[in-house]
Protein backbone atom coordinates (compact mmCIF):
# COMPACT_ATOMS: atom_id res chain seq x y z
CA UNK A 1 0.00 0.00 0.00
CA UNK A 2 1.38 3.41 -0.99
CA UNK A 3 2.12 5.79 1.88
CA UNK A 4 -0.17 8.86 1.92
CA UNK A 5 1.69 11.89 0.54
CA UNK A 6 0.55 14.07 3.42
CA UNK A 7 2.80 12.04 5.74
CA UNK A 8 5.77 13.78 4.12
CA UNK A 9 4.52 17.01 5.71
CA UNK A 10 4.58 15.43 9.18
CA UNK A 11 8.11 14.15 8.57
CA UNK A 12 9.12 17.64 7.41
CA UNK A 13 7.66 19.04 10.63
CA UNK A 14 9.70 16.63 12.73
CA UNK A 15 12.87 17.33 10.73
CA UNK A 16 12.47 21.10 11.02
CA UNK A 17 11.69 20.76 14.72
CA UNK A 18 14.86 18.74 15.36
CA UNK A 19 16.90 21.25 13.35
CA UNK A 20 15.63 24.14 15.45
CA UNK A 21 13.65 25.65 12.59
CA UNK A 22 10.63 26.28 14.80
CA UNK A 23 8.76 28.61 12.44
CA UNK A 24 8.64 26.09 9.61
CA UNK A 25 8.03 23.21 12.01
CA UNK A 26 4.90 24.99 13.19
CA UNK A 27 3.74 25.56 9.61
CA UNK A 28 4.19 21.87 8.81
CA UNK A 29 2.47 20.61 11.98
CA UNK A 30 -0.51 22.88 11.41
CA UNK A 31 -0.74 22.00 7.72
CA UNK A 32 -0.72 18.29 8.55
CA UNK A 33 -3.40 18.73 11.21
CA UNK A 34 -5.61 20.73 8.83
CA UNK A 35 -5.24 18.43 5.80
CA UNK A 36 -4.46 14.91 7.06
CA UNK A 37 -8.10 13.87 6.61
CA UNK A 38 -8.65 15.41 3.18
CA UNK A 39 -8.26 12.21 1.14
CA UNK A 40 -9.43 9.71 3.74
CA UNK A 41 -11.17 10.75 6.98
CA UNK A 42 -10.03 7.57 8.77
CA UNK A 43 -6.58 6.47 7.56
CA UNK A 44 -4.59 9.09 9.47
CA UNK A 45 -7.16 9.99 12.11
CA UNK A 46 -5.11 8.51 14.97
CA UNK A 47 -1.77 9.78 13.65
CA UNK A 48 -3.19 13.29 13.49
CA UNK A 49 -4.28 13.24 17.13
CA UNK A 50 -1.20 11.44 18.44
CA UNK A 51 2.10 12.00 16.62
CA UNK A 52 1.12 15.35 15.15
CA UNK A 53 -0.34 16.86 18.33
CA UNK A 54 2.38 15.48 20.59
CA UNK A 55 5.05 16.88 18.29
CA UNK A 56 3.25 20.21 18.14
CA UNK A 57 2.94 20.29 21.93
CA UNK A 58 6.66 19.57 22.35
CA UNK A 59 7.40 22.41 19.95
CA UNK A 60 5.14 24.65 22.04
CA UNK A 61 7.38 24.08 25.06
CA UNK A 62 10.27 25.75 23.26
CA UNK A 63 8.43 28.14 20.93
CA UNK A 64 5.64 30.38 22.31
CA UNK A 65 4.25 30.90 18.80
CA UNK A 66 3.48 27.18 18.60
CA UNK A 67 1.63 27.29 21.89
CA UNK A 68 -0.47 30.27 20.81
CA UNK A 69 -1.28 28.51 17.53
CA UNK A 70 -2.27 25.32 19.38
CA UNK A 71 -4.53 27.26 21.74
CA UNK A 72 -6.11 29.01 18.77
CA UNK A 73 -6.65 25.66 17.04
CA UNK A 74 -8.32 24.33 20.19
CA UNK A 75 -10.84 27.19 20.14
CA UNK A 76 -11.41 26.71 16.41
CA UNK A 77 -12.25 23.04 16.88
CA UNK A 78 -14.72 23.76 19.67
CA UNK A 79 -16.39 26.48 17.57
CA UNK A 80 -16.49 24.11 14.60
CA UNK A 81 -18.13 21.42 16.71
CA UNK A 82 -20.78 23.85 17.93
CA UNK A 83 -21.44 24.93 14.34
CA UNK A 84 -21.52 21.52 12.63
CA UNK A 85 -22.19 19.13 15.55
CA UNK A 86 -19.55 16.72 14.21
CA UNK A 87 -18.36 14.56 17.16
CA UNK A 88 -14.88 14.28 15.63
CA UNK A 89 -14.36 18.03 15.99
CA UNK A 90 -15.05 17.77 19.71
CA UNK A 91 -12.54 14.93 19.79
CA UNK A 92 -10.04 17.33 18.16
CA UNK A 93 -10.82 19.94 20.81
CA UNK A 94 -10.45 17.48 23.67
CA UNK A 95 -7.24 15.96 22.28
CA UNK A 96 -5.64 19.39 21.92
CA UNK A 97 -6.77 20.26 25.44
CA UNK A 98 -5.10 17.10 26.70
CA UNK A 99 -1.69 17.84 25.16
CA UNK A 100 -1.94 21.39 26.52
CA UNK A 101 -2.76 20.06 29.99
CA UNK A 102 -6.17 21.75 30.06
CA UNK A 103 -8.37 18.64 29.91
CA UNK A 104 -10.14 19.66 33.13
CA UNK A 105 -11.46 22.79 31.41
CA UNK A 106 -12.39 20.72 28.36
CA UNK A 107 -14.30 18.29 30.56
CA UNK A 108 -16.20 21.21 32.09
CA UNK A 109 -17.12 22.24 28.55
CA UNK A 110 -18.48 18.74 27.95
CA UNK A 111 -20.55 18.94 31.15
CA UNK A 112 -22.05 22.21 29.92
CA UNK A 113 -22.92 20.58 26.61
CA UNK A 114 -24.37 17.59 28.46
CA UNK A 115 -26.59 19.88 30.53
CA UNK A 116 -27.76 21.86 27.48
CA UNK A 117 -28.27 18.97 25.04
CA UNK A 118 -27.88 15.48 26.55
CA UNK A 119 -28.59 13.67 23.27
CA UNK A 120 -25.83 15.48 21.39
CA UNK A 121 -23.43 15.13 24.31
CA UNK A 122 -24.06 11.37 24.42
CA UNK A 123 -22.39 11.09 21.01
CA UNK A 124 -19.22 12.53 22.57
CA UNK A 125 -19.13 10.29 25.62
CA UNK A 126 -16.50 7.87 24.28
CA UNK A 127 -14.00 10.72 24.14
CA UNK A 128 -14.46 11.75 27.77
CA UNK A 129 -15.65 8.52 29.43
CA UNK A 130 -12.44 7.73 31.31
CA UNK A 131 -12.07 11.35 32.47
CA UNK A 132 -15.62 11.37 33.79
CA UNK A 133 -15.00 8.18 35.76
CA UNK A 134 -11.63 9.37 37.06
CA UNK A 135 -13.33 12.50 38.38
CA UNK A 136 -16.23 10.46 39.79
CA UNK A 137 -19.04 12.01 37.75
CA UNK A 138 -21.10 8.92 38.46
CA UNK A 139 -24.54 10.29 37.67
CA UNK A 140 -23.39 11.82 34.39
CA UNK A 141 -21.83 8.50 33.40
CA UNK A 142 -25.03 6.68 34.36
CA UNK A 143 -27.10 9.11 32.27
CA UNK A 144 -24.79 8.56 29.29
CA UNK A 145 -25.17 4.79 29.70
CA UNK A 146 -28.95 4.60 29.49
CA UNK A 147 -28.72 1.04 28.09
CA UNK A 148 -25.97 -0.91 29.86
CA UNK A 149 -26.21 -3.77 27.37
CA UNK A 150 -25.26 -1.40 24.56
CA UNK A 151 -22.17 -0.33 26.49
CA UNK A 152 -21.08 -3.93 26.86
CA UNK A 153 -21.68 -4.52 23.14
CA UNK A 154 -19.35 -1.57 22.44
CA UNK A 155 -16.64 -3.00 24.70
CA UNK A 156 -16.84 -6.42 23.03
CA UNK A 157 -16.74 -4.74 19.60
CA UNK A 158 -13.48 -3.00 20.53
CA UNK A 159 -12.12 -6.31 21.86
CA UNK A 160 -13.04 -8.11 18.63
CA UNK A 161 -11.39 -5.48 16.43
CA UNK A 162 -8.21 -5.51 18.51
CA UNK A 163 -8.10 -9.31 18.49
CA UNK A 164 -8.13 -9.31 14.68
CA UNK A 165 -4.94 -7.24 14.50
CA UNK A 166 -2.86 -10.38 15.02
CA UNK A 167 -4.30 -11.80 11.82
CA UNK A 168 -3.51 -8.64 9.87
CA UNK A 169 -0.08 -7.80 11.29
CA UNK A 170 2.32 -10.41 12.73
CA UNK A 171 3.79 -7.80 15.08
CA UNK A 172 0.52 -7.90 17.02
CA UNK A 173 0.43 -11.70 17.15
CA UNK A 174 2.24 -11.91 20.49
CA UNK A 175 1.22 -13.07 23.98
CA UNK A 176 1.90 -9.60 25.40
CA UNK A 177 -0.55 -7.97 22.99
CA UNK A 178 -3.14 -10.68 23.62
CA UNK A 179 -2.83 -10.00 27.35
CA UNK A 180 -3.18 -6.26 26.74
CA UNK A 181 -6.41 -6.77 24.76
CA UNK A 182 -7.90 -8.95 27.50
CA UNK A 183 -6.79 -6.58 30.27
CA UNK A 184 -8.36 -3.64 28.43
CA UNK A 185 -11.72 -5.39 28.14
CA UNK A 186 -11.75 -6.52 31.77
CA UNK A 187 -10.73 -3.07 33.03
CA UNK A 188 -13.45 -1.42 30.94
CA UNK A 189 -16.04 -3.89 32.23
CA UNK A 190 -14.90 -3.20 35.79
CA UNK A 191 -15.31 0.56 35.27
CA UNK A 192 -18.75 0.06 33.71
CA UNK A 193 -19.87 -1.95 36.73
CA UNK A 194 -18.41 0.74 38.99
CA UNK A 195 -20.65 3.34 37.35
CA UNK A 196 -23.72 1.13 37.72
CA UNK A 197 -22.92 0.39 41.36
CA UNK A 198 -22.55 4.07 42.25
CA UNK A 199 -25.83 4.79 40.43
CA UNK A 200 -27.61 2.04 42.36
CA UNK A 201 -28.40 0.05 39.20
CA UNK A 202 -28.00 -3.41 40.69
CA UNK A 203 -30.41 -5.04 38.24
CA UNK A 204 -28.29 -3.79 35.36
CA UNK A 205 -25.15 -5.24 36.97
CA UNK A 206 -26.80 -8.66 37.12
CA UNK A 207 -27.94 -8.32 33.50
CA UNK A 208 -24.55 -7.38 32.08
CA UNK A 209 -22.89 -10.13 34.14
CA UNK A 210 -25.02 -12.65 32.25
CA UNK A 211 -24.36 -10.84 28.98
CA UNK A 212 -20.62 -10.72 29.67
CA UNK A 213 -20.20 -14.44 30.25
CA UNK A 214 -22.39 -15.23 27.25
CA UNK A 215 -20.04 -13.03 25.20
CA UNK A 216 -16.97 -14.72 26.66
CA UNK A 217 -18.31 -18.22 25.90
CA UNK A 218 -19.31 -17.15 22.38
CA UNK A 219 -15.77 -15.99 21.55
CA UNK A 220 -13.93 -19.13 22.67
CA UNK A 221 -10.85 -17.05 23.55
CA UNK A 222 -8.85 -19.18 26.00
CA UNK A 223 -7.03 -16.33 27.78
CA UNK A 224 -10.21 -14.27 28.10
CA UNK A 225 -12.17 -17.28 29.38
CA UNK A 226 -9.55 -18.09 31.99
CA UNK A 227 -9.13 -14.56 33.33
CA UNK A 228 -12.81 -13.63 33.13
CA UNK A 229 -13.78 -16.51 35.40
CA UNK A 230 -10.80 -15.89 37.70
CA UNK A 231 -11.81 -12.25 38.17
CA UNK A 232 -15.59 -12.70 38.15
CA UNK A 233 -16.09 -11.91 41.84
CA UNK A 234 -13.92 -8.83 41.57
CA UNK A 235 -15.61 -7.59 38.41
CA UNK A 236 -19.23 -7.97 39.44
CA UNK A 237 -19.33 -8.17 43.23
CA UNK A 238 -16.89 -5.39 44.07
CA UNK A 239 -14.45 -7.59 45.98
Amino acid sequence: MQEPKILVVLKDAQTAHQAGDFVNALKFYEHFFDHALDDDPYALYAVRLSHCLHGWAELAEAFPGAKHALERKKREMLDLYKERKEPERFHDFFSISRVLGTESDALEQFLILHHENPKSAAKLSKYVWDDLINREHWQVCSNLMAESNQKLDELFSVFDEASKLGELDPSFNKPQFDQHVVDTLLNDVERTVLVLRHAGRTNDIAAIQRQFFQGVDHRNHSLLTKQAHAKAAFLFSGH
